[in-house]
């Protein structure tokens, strides 16, 4: 093995929470920032791996009154109100109320502030059509201080556009009110190299592994399968001493 490809004390303890200042990060900063200071309803579309939960964590630690929160399949409407509650700071208050008194309560509280909202919902895909109608009513509710970002795959808008086509319930007053699409790029070669030199595989071996991803989430476990050769590698050698 040659040892000349790695930065071995970035190999044995490689960065924890790395945020890159990437396409994707600059874009999502950008268009969150005018979603919170112009109370703007934005949509962005990526696939996985492209870093978009990367940067709307980012940038949501780094903002007041920035609320994220993740969509779960397995989520019912009634589960994503009472997460986003507690993301507001509300937990377990509103537990035993109907969906109409959550998204009330919610809508109230967000009204209530002093300053602009932000409302980040990741995974935004995983939504059914009747949870985007509950959507449709709180961004109604909260329109004059509050934005929202959705942020899903690119089937989230094929979804979307399929639901609006067939005059779904509520879909199509719900995508007027999203005022951009906005697609992200696939990480650049650059940026996939300065990821791999952050972890501590340089040079050649570097740009191989970033041939063969086209995406973070990929190169992530392309990095820990070296990572692990390389640690078992060093300890076969300190035995042989």
């Amino acid at each position: 093995m040659d040892l000349a490809s790695f930065n071995l004390d970035l190999i044995k303890k490689p960065p924890v929470g790395l945020v890159l200042e990437t396409n994707a990060l600059r874009t999502i900063t950008e268009n969150c920032q005018d979603a919170l200071e112009y109370h703007r309803m934005i949509a962005f579309l990526g696939d996985p791996g492209f870093g978009k939960t990367r940067s709307l964590e980012y940038f949501s630690s780094k903002k007041r009154n920035v609320y994220y929160v993740v969509v779960e399949k397995s989520m019912t409407s009634k589960k994503f109100y009472v997460e986003l509650l507690n993301v507001l700071g509300f937990t377990n208050s509103f537990r035993g109320s109907d969906l109409n008194n959550l998204i009330k309560s919610i809508s109230f509280h967000l009204r209530q502030s002093k300053q602009p909202n932000l409302l980040i919902i990741d995974e935004a895909g995983k939504f059914n059509a009747n949870q985007l109608l509950f959507l449709h009513e709180l961004r109604d509710n909260t329109i004059n201080n509050t934005g929202i970002i959705l942020s899903g795959p690119p089937y989230f808008k094929k979804n979307m556009d399929g639901w609006k086509l067939s005059g779904r319930e509520g879909i199509p007053e719900l995508y007027r009110r999203i005022q951009s699409w906005i697609p992200l790029q696939e990480p650049t070669m650059k940026e996939k190299k300065a990821y791999c030199q952050e972890y501590g595989i340089l040079n050649d071996l570097a740009e191989e592994l970033c041939d063969e991803c086209s995406d973070f989430g990929t190169l992530d476990n392309k990095i820990l399968e070296v990572r692990i050769a390389v640690i078992k590698y060093l300890r076969a050698t300190e035995k042989k001493k």
